[in-house]
């Protein structure tokens, strides 16, 4: 057997020397070696051989993978992938590499998967590889860099304008307040200048969120009871709803552990993502925040979820709506969940989202037990 050089034509190699000798040991010692995973189906999508990396990723042992369908291995499927090349490998023909989403071991993964032909003495296809290779931390990493980048242009940007911004802003203010006390008794301009005031005031607001999606805070505070934070945010959200016909039920375990957290950053984590929560419901609608105490990968986390029936969220957003300036609402400015989003990141923890159209939204927040 002679090396050809590149790993895809070795495979191949490798491979149709496992098919016509049957199973040498060296050679499934190198076709177990290579670290991406391997499976070598039939024109009748059957599995052939898969090396050890293989087996791990879809969690199966060789006797549950021998002779079974790849799209039933795969994903528990009974009918062929959409995506699936094996019609033109067996035409002789080397498809470009797809990427997909899949649901691994309780996690999210991304996989690139190569499709190549095995061919025999003849010349004849008989066999697909299909070579899967694991590209969900590099995914990450490239996706965490780039929002780095983003962070970065608009750290400049915020500390170059929010001053030139901020003192026009106070100006205007304060011009308005005097302007208010001078014709308190003229209701058509007392009118409009509590919107003046109103505009200011929520421009001064978009101006503190650049700030603090640039320079997220590190503080992490002290060990306490998550559930008081929780509470104290629920009256702050109660008083911003004011008369809306909105039920908020709690159902908080009252044996949670003390956790280490900055309760200024937690208040403004629940109030953002309560506020969402009872702009997204109409009248009569519902809230339910329910904290309990989690495992997650072998960990121990105080989990909150907060969940409304409201108008939800198409599934491709759950996880957009944390990208910087990314936004559902009609007069959102797409940096509240951001600077959540970086405040869970600073403690340790973790946030995702979960919903449907017409069917609600649940916004789980996780903080590590120490």
């Amino acid at each position: 057997m002679k090396g050809t050089g590149t790993i895809p034509e070795n495979i191949e190699l490798i491979a149709s020397e496992l098919e016509a000798n049957g199973n040498s040991p060296i050679l499934k010692t190198i076709f177990d070696g290579f670290p991406d995973g391997i499976l070598v189906v039939d024109r009748f999508f059957k599995a052939v051989i898969a090396n050890k990396a293989f087996e791990k990723l879809v969690n199966k042992t060789p006797a549950e993978i021998e002779d079974k369908s790849c799209y039933y291995i795969c994903h528990d499927s009974n009918t062929v992938c959409g995506d699936c090349q094996a019609d033109n490998v067996f035409m002789n023909m080397h498809p470009p590499s797809r990427i997909r989403k899949c649901q691994m071991t309780g996690s999210d993964k991304q996989f690139e998967i190569f499709n190549f032909p095995i061919k025999n003495s003849d010349g004849e296809i008989h066999y697909m590889i299909e070579y899967i290779k694991d590209i969900t931390d590099k995914q990450n990493l490239e996706k965490e860099l780039m929002e780095r980048r983003r962070l970065a242009i608009i750290g400049e940007m915020a500390a170059k304008t929010s001053h030139e911004i901020r003192n026009p802003l106070n100006a205007m203010e304060g011009a308005a307040h005097y302007l208010l006390e001078e014709f308190s008794d003229e209701p058509k301009i007392q009118k409009y200048l509590g919107l003046i005031k109103e505009q200011i005031s929520r421009l001064n607001d978009v101006t503190s969120d650049l700030l603090k999606v640039a320079k997220p805070r590190k503080n992490i505070g002290e060990k306490d009871y998550i559930n008081s934070t929780l509470i104290k945010s629920l009256e702050i959200v109660e008083y911003m709803i004011g008369d809306k016909d909105i039920e908020i039920e709690l159902f908080l375990d009252e044996t949670l552990p003390k956790i280490k957290f900055d309760q200024s950053a937690m208040q403004e984590v629940f109030v953002n993502i309560l506020k969402n929560a009872s702009d997204a419901v109409t009248e009569k609608g519902r809230i339910e925040v329910v904290g309990q105490l989690r495992q997650r990968k072998g960990e121990d986390f105080v989990e909150v979820s907060i969940i409304d029936n409201g108008i939800g969220i198409e599934p491709a957003d759950t996880e957009k709506v944390f990208e910087t300036f990314y936004t559902t609402k009609d007069h959102g400015t797409g940096l509240g969940l951001p600077i959540v989003n970086d405040l869970m990141k600073t403690h340790g923890g973790y946030i995702f989202m979960e919903g449907e159209p017409g069917g609600g939204t649940c916004v789980v927040l996780g903080l590590p037990v120490e």
